[in-house]
């Protein structure tokens, strides 16, 4: 599997199924509102969604990260980019609870700005600061038996 994609995927994987997680949880177990539609077809509109909000941020990020990992360690850049797509859905999910706060939803350039661009700026710093958290993985010294 070619690199870029393999790392797209690390991203994107862990970053849907927070969405997934996320949105399973405020529509069957938060969604009591009057005017609610049927839970499933709001769990498969919101699981659309989240699929394409989650290529946009693995195609949008991605290029930006490959040239920060790649000198990683293959079990620390596993995990960084784990923690990228993690952290990139819980960012997702504060920008929905705050805009749930607006009377008016943001215009097109707001929502383009905050859902891209500030994630793709972030993101080669957040996988920075992600590893400098993991401690290295040492080669172990041989035994002697």
């Amino acid at each position: 599997m070619p690199r870029w994609l393999a790392t797209a995927l690390l991203i994107a994987g862990p970053c849907f199924l927070a969405l997934f997680a996320y949105d399973t949880v405020a529509i069957f177990v938060l969604g009591r509102r009057a005017y609610q539609f049927v839970p499933t077809h709001d769990l498969a509109r919101g699981l659309m969604q989240d699929f394409g909000l989650t290529c946009l941020h693995a195609a949008t990020v991605t290029p930006r990260v490959m040239r920060v990992v790649t000198d990683y360690p293959d079990n620390t850049r596993r995990l960084c980019l784990i923690m990228l797509g993690l952290g990139i859905a819980w960012y997702d999910v504060i920008c929905a609870s705050a805009t749930r706060l607006l009377e008016t939803p943001p215009g097109f350039w707001i929502g383009v700005v905050v859902l891209v661009v500030i994630p793709v700026v972030i993101a080669p710093r957040y996988v920075g600061w992600v590893k400098s958290k993991v401690p290295e993985a040492k080669p172990s010294a041989p035994r002697i038996s």
